[in-house]
């Protein structure tokens, strides 16, 4: 077990959220996997189906922030050509008409073109899948996330180039300058107002970040695919797929800790919707699957 100290660098105490922050949940669609594929030692035969969320916060300047955009609608529309063969084969991947995230945000009454900045957790296809989608948004991403994107290759490559071979705007982000932020070992103020602070959380992927929004009633962590789902962060099972093993761990017990020092926070899964059983929190607005 890693030691991380129990102390909340530079957390606001008491607790100060941002007036007017606002969290949209989308699920653009799902996936049927055996569950040996998502936790080591797991079952090959059992399978889960878990979500693919999307999440937009509305700033009260106006301005919307997305964090992980979801599939894209080849995911629906061809998913042979797009996933290869191999993943279709053994995965199963559920998208409904119109479940792209700016269609549902526009569903939503929500302007897509007025989304300034895309965050991605990290560049596989169920997380970026919709990036090009917002061709006038900064995409912000781990420097060492993008390399590893742009270098990958191969049909079980989870990266997907055709997802963000367009991006005219990336922010590619350093986040080895030593300066932590609660528990987490550094971070980038993304709006300069400490709204959303960006985090690094390695292991799913060497360049995986995550995200903390200070909503008004409590604060909430976008965790990527550092816990994929409840048992990732609540048990830290391990997933059966990491490419540095040390450094998920590392990761998976800063958001215990986060999570044991700030009771009332929310951890936004990279592939579960359990926020959606948040009770009276006025801020976050759960949009209904279809």
């Amino acid at each position: 077990m890693p030691r991380i100290d129990a102390e909340l660098v530079g957390w606001p105490r008491p607790y100060q959220g941002v007036a007017g922050l606002e969290l949209h949940v989308f699920s653009t669609g799902s996936m049927s996997l055996p569950r040996g594929l998502l936790f080591y030692g797991g079952s090959w035969i059992e399978r889960e189906t878990i979500d693919v969320p999307a999440y937009v916060l509305r700033h009260p300047s106006g301005r919307l922030v997305v964090f992980d955009s979801g599939y894209a609608g080849a995911v629906r529309d061809d998913p042979n050509e797009y996933l290869g063969f191999f993943v279709s084969l053994v995965g199963s991947f559920a998208m409904g008409r119109d479940r792209e995230l700016p269609e549902q945000m526009e569903a939503a009454g929500m302007d897509p073109a007025a989304v300034t900045h895309v965050v991605l957790s990290h560049l596989h296809f169920d997380h970026a899948g919709s990036v090009e989608r917002f061709p006038g948004a900064e995409v912000v991403v781990s420097r060492h996330e993008r390399a590893a994107a742009l270098a990958a290759s191969g049909p079980l490559s989870p990266f997907r180039p055709t997802d963000f071979d367009d991006v005219a705007r990336w922010h590619p982000l350093e986040l080895e300058r030593e300066a932590p932020y609660a528990t987490f070992a550094d971070h980038v103020d993304l709006l300069g107002d400490g709204s959303l602070e960006i985090v690094p959380l390695p292991g799913h992927t060497l360049g995986s970040i995550g995200m903390i929004a200070r909503l008004l009633d409590g604060p909430v962590l976008f965790a990527g695919d550092a816990a994929a789902v409840e048992e990732s962060w609540r048990f830290a099972a391990f997933p059966a797929r990491s490419e540095d093993r040390d450094a998920w761990w590392d990761s998976i017990w800063r958001i215990k800790k986060f999570l044991q020092l700030i009771p009332d926070a929310v951890v936004a899964g990279g592939h579960d919707l359990q926020i959606d059983r948040v009770k009276g929190r006025s801020t976050i607005v759960v949009h209904p699957r279809q």
